[in-house]
């Protein structure tokens, strides 16, 4: 009985082992919910996203054109979810739970998420626009064909509703 016992006990502890090690595994290979944004990131961005119309939005906690923006981006998301929005705090090193909290407020949680990771931001400038010297909000728009579009300042409800809705008839709908 007791041999039986131990086997029983040895494999109860081999499958517990092998469990947590699966879920570690698991674990390490999921990406960060927020991305550190560094030289190089903007390239990756637009590369990763390279053949779909999609949105870079650079933003600060403390712009409020740049909160109304977020929300009006929120907004369209919603009725255009093919659209894919990356944000980009320029805040260097914000706190994820500040983050995820501004963002889930503008509807946008379900977003690409990145955050300046130089204590130093005007070090990343160049690395997306050699003439930016950092103002806000910042908005790059991309068409399926990668046309790029460059804004600064606040953004135009209605160009904007019109760029959503151009973009989404742009997109193949899957057939059900």
């Amino acid at each position: 009985m007791k041999k039986i016992s131990l086997i029983h006990l040895n494999i109860k502890i081999l499958l517990f082992t092998a469990l947590i090690l699966s879920n570690i595994n698991s674990v390490l290979a999921i990406e960060p919910t927020i991305k550190p944004f560094i030289k190089g990131s903007f390239e990756k961005i637009q590369k990763e996203n390279n053949g779909k119309p999609y949105i870079i939005a650079f933003w600060s906690e403390t712009c409020g054109y740049c909160m109304k923006e977020l929300a009006l981006l929120g907004k369209l998301s919603k009725k255009h979810p093919s659209i894919e929005i990356v944000t980009v705090s320029t805040d260097p090193f914000l706190e994820e739970t500040t983050v995820n909290r501004i963002l889930s407020l503008k509807n946008l949680s379900h977003v690409q998420k990145w955050v300046f990771a130089d204590n130093y931001a005007a070090r990343l400038y160049p690395d997306v626009d050699k003439k930016w010297r950092g103002e806000l909000p910042l908005t790059y728009f991309f068409d399926r064909n990668n046309k790029m579009l460059k804004h600064m300042g606040t953004i135009n409800k209605q160009e904007l509703t019109t760029w959503f809705t151009e973009q989404s008839t742009t997109i193949k709908q899957p057939l059900l």
